[in-house]
């Protein structure tokens, strides 16, 4: 049976959007907010007014939003800074949730601006309108710009589980194990290959500084593994340029671990 490689990896996205290493286990703790809480996340001399009534208001956002609990508190703390003339609490919690829903996989700006707004989101579909073009610019205001912008660290640690799922597809579509046991052909193979090497390469420039932890094993046992897959697809293009058939390119043969014992 044929693979599609694009149908292999829609697969693992699907899985990811139904729950499997996102939502259910976000490693963010419930803040349980109060107004000494909220006072005390305030940037100082702060002129916001927070009293019990805006905790619940708060809590009555975030428990219509859709969005896990703990990861809303989060962001809400994180960007108190934003408050201030023009940007209340409520307003900073519904971007928030914009954000968060609209960077979700299997979400558009536009299915995330109707749940964000369910209120708006009624009145287009009573009046045969589009909310794409609604989306659009509430995307491109300066407190969803802001949010987004300060968020990219924070996405890229909530959504590692899928970069690593897609890293494994690859790797076993790279060497010929397709889903249901099926066998990957050698043009899916090769495809999975340069994507590997694409997704897991180096940036050539780093526009934030952050340690990270990785020891000098593990930066070695990935450059090696990021040079073997880069090798092994020059080869196979170089074959293919030579005229070489697909068919007779074999499974890449990726070594993960050998181990080499002395004759005795």
């Amino acid at each position: 049976m044929a693979v599609n490689i694009k149908q292999e990896l829609d697969i693992v996205k699907s899985n990811v959007n139904n729950g499997e290493a996102i939502q259910e286990n976000i490693a963010i703790d419930e803040q349980h907010l109060t107004v000494e809480k909220l006072k005390y996340f305030l940037p100082k001399g702060s002129k916001v007014n927070v009293t019990q009534a805006t905790v619940d208001m708060v809590n009555d956002v975030i428990d219509k939003s859709t969005v896990h609990r703990g990861l809303m508190e989060e962001r809400l703390l994180t960007y108190t800074h934003l408050l201030g003339p023009g940007v209340g609490m409520k307003q900073l919690l519904k971007a928030i949730q914009f954000v968060i829903l609209s960077t979700t996989p299997g979400m558009t700006q536009t299915k995330a601006y109707m749940v964000t707004f369910p209120d708006k989101a009624d009145e287009l579909i009573a009046g045969g309108r589009d909310a794409s073009s609604y989306a659009s610019m509430y995307a491109k205001t300066k407190l969803v710009q802001e949010i987004m912008t300060n968020s990219q660290i924070g996405l890229s640690v909530t959504y590692a589980p899928l970069q690593h799922q897609l890293i494994l597809k690859l790797l076993d579509l790279s060497n010929g194990k397709a889903a249901n046991g099926d066998s990957a052909s050698p043009t899916v193979q090769l495809n999975a290959t340069l994507g590997l090497v694409e997704l897991i390469k180096v940036p050539e420039e780093h526009t934030i500084n952050l340690k990270a932890g990785a020891d000098d094993a593990m930066i070695s046992a990935t450059n090696t593994l990021a040079e073997q897959i880069s090798r092994m697809a020059d080869t196979q293009l170089a074959r293919l340029r030579n005229g070489e058939s697909l068919n007779s390119i074999q499974k890449v043969g990726i070594v993960i671990d050998t181990e080499v014992e002395d004759d005795e």
